[in-house]
C-alpha cells in the first residue's frame, strides 16, 4: 500500500485540520530513518489520549491504526478513529465487543500486500516518568506475519509534548531505527520493540526527574531550531548536580520575584526587548479581536477540558471532542451570517483575523511572558541572560 484512497485522504485532511487547530507545531524528527516501502509495523509510545493520532497520521500518514473498540460504538467515532478495531481486557470488562480474530487476520493480510500498520502496544496512554508496560500483540502480529512469509520491518516512533495540556502547544514525533526480525520468536520480538521503543520514548526516574528535564530541554531549545523531543532524550538519567542547580536557582529567583513563566520557565528577551514589543504591539490587536470573536469557541473548549477530563492525559482529548464541534457550528454560522448580512469584506475579514490569530497564539504568548519580565523586572535581564547562558553550555551529565 503506498498511497491513500478517497476515505483515507478525507481522514488525513481531517486529522491535518486537527492537528493545526490543536497545535502550534507539529515536527518529525529524524525523517532520513523513516520506512517508506514494503510492509511496516509502526509501534508507537501513547501519551496524550486520543489526540496522539494527530501527530502519529502527520508522520505516518499511509499506516492503518488498530484502535480500540470502544472509540468505533459511534458512528462519528468510526469516521474519526477509522482502523482495525480490537477490544482490550478493559474494554471486554466494560462490555464492548470486537472479533479480536478477525482482526488479526485482517492486519496479517495487510501485511501480505506490503501495507503498513500502526500499533501502540501500551493499550492506553499516560503522561507519566515512563512508559507503560508494553502489550505483545505488535510482536505477536509480526510472528504470525512471518509464518505466513512476510517479513515486515518494524519501525518505533514516539510522540513528545512541550506541554501537553495546553491548547495551541508544540509536539514532536521522534522515529526510531527500523528493526528487521530474525526469526519469528514472539518473546525476543517483542524484547526488540520494548528496547526500539525506550530508545525514542523518554523515561524518568520519578515525575519530579520528568519535570525537570522538561524545563533543561525547553531551556535548551530556546531562540533556536533545535528538536525539544532529542533534547528531552539527553536529560534521561542522572541529570549533572551543577545543571540540576542551576535550574533550582532559576526556579527560586522566578518565585522570590514573581515573574511570569511559560512551559515552567522565566523567559526574557535575549536581544534588545524593544523589537519584541513591536511585535506584541501588531499582535495584541489581532490577538485580541481573535478572542472576542470566537470566545464561544474558546470557552467551550476551555470549560470542556476542566470539567470532563479526569486525568492529565485527557485534558487535551476533552478539549478537541467538544471545541471542534462548537467551533465548526460556531465558525460557519458567523461565516454565513457576515457574508449575507454584511457581505463579503467582512466574511473575509473574520477569515483573516481568526486564521492570524489561531497562528500566532503560541508565540503572542511568550512574547507576553518574555515581555512582561522585561517591563516590570528589568533588573532580573542579566541574571536571566545568564543562567540561560549556563544551562545551554553545561553538560547534561558528569
Amino acid at each position: 500500500m503506498t498511497s491513500l484512497n478517497i476515505a483515507g485522504l478525507l481522514h488525513y485532511g481531517i486529522w491535518r485540520c486537527i492537528g493545526y487547530l490543536a497545535f502550534s507545531r507539529i515536527r518529525v524528527i529524524g525523517k532520513e530513518r523513516l520506512t517508506l516501502v514494503g510492509p511496516v509495523v509502526f509501534v508507537a509510545t501513547h501519551r496524550n489520549g486520543a489526540l496522539d493520532a494527530a501527530p502519529y497520521s502527520f508522520a505516518v500518514p499511509l499506516a492503518m491504526p488498530m484502535v480500540s473498540a470502544q472509540l468505533q460504538r459511534l458512528p462519528l467515532g468510526r469516521f474519526l478513529f477509522r482502523g482495525i478495531a480490537v477490544a482490550r481486557a478493559k474494554d471486554k470488562a466494560r462490555g464492548i465487543k470486537a472479533n479480536n480474530g478477525k482482526a488479526l487476520a485482517e492486519c496479517i493480510e495487510l501485511l501480505k500486500v506490503g501495507g503498513q500498520l500502526f500499533i501502540m502496544p501500551e493499550g492506553t496512554s499516560s503522561l507519566g516518568c515512563r512508559h507503560l508496560p508494553f502489550n505483545r500483540g505488535a510482536a505477536r502480529i509480526v510472528a504470525r506475519a512471518m509464518a505466513a512469509g512476510v517479513r515486515p520491518i518494524i519501525q518505533p516512533l514516539a510522540v513528545h509534548y512541550e506541554d501537553p495540556t495546553h491548547w495551541q502547544s508544540r509536539v514532536e514525533v521522534l522515529i526510531g531505527v527500523p528493526i528487521i526480525p530474525q526469526n519469528a520468536d514472539e518473546i525476543a520480538m517483542h524484547q526488540s520493540i520494548v528496547d526500539g521503543l525506550e530508545a525514542v520514548g523518554a523515561n524518568f526516574v520519578n515525575t519530579e526527574a520528568q519535570q525537570m528535564a522538561e524545563k533543561l530541554a525547553y531551556a535548551r531549545i530556546l531562540s533556536t531550531d533545535r528538536s525539544y523531543a532529542e533534547h528531552l532524550k539527553k536529560f534521561e538519567g542522572q541529570v549533572a548536580p551543577a545543571l540540576s542547580e542551576q535550574l533550582r536557582e532559576l526556579e527560586a529567583v522566578a518565585k522570590d520575584k514573581g515573574l511570569f513563566l511559560h512551559q515552567g520557565l522565566p523567559l526574557i528577551p535575549h536581544r534588545l526587548w524593544q523589537r519584541d514589543l513591536v511585535k506584541w504591539l501588531l499582535l495584541a490587536p489581532i490577538i485580541a479581536c481573535f478572542s472576542i470573536l470566537n470566545f464561544p469557541v474558546l470557552a467551550a473548549g476551555r470549560i470542556a477540558s476542566r470539567l470532563l477530563s479526569d486525568e492529565q492525559n485527557v485534558i487535551a482529548f476533552w478539549r478537541m471532542v467538544v471545541g471542534l464541534p462548537v467551533g465548526l457550528f460556531w465558525v460557519v454560522t458567523v461565516c454565513v451570517g457576515l457574508f449575507v448580512c454584511a457581505g463579503p469584506s467582512w466574511f473575509v475579514l473574520y477569515g483573516a483575523i481568526s486564521t492570524v490569530g489561531l497562528l500566532a497564539w503560541y508565540r503572542f504568548r511568550k512574547l507576553t511572558v518574555a515581555l512582561g519580565n522585561a517591563v516590570f523586572h528589568p533588573e532580573m535581564r542579566a541574571v536571566l541572560v545568564t543562567a540561560y547562558r549556563n544551562l545551554a553550555e553545561r553538560k547534561a551529565h558528569e
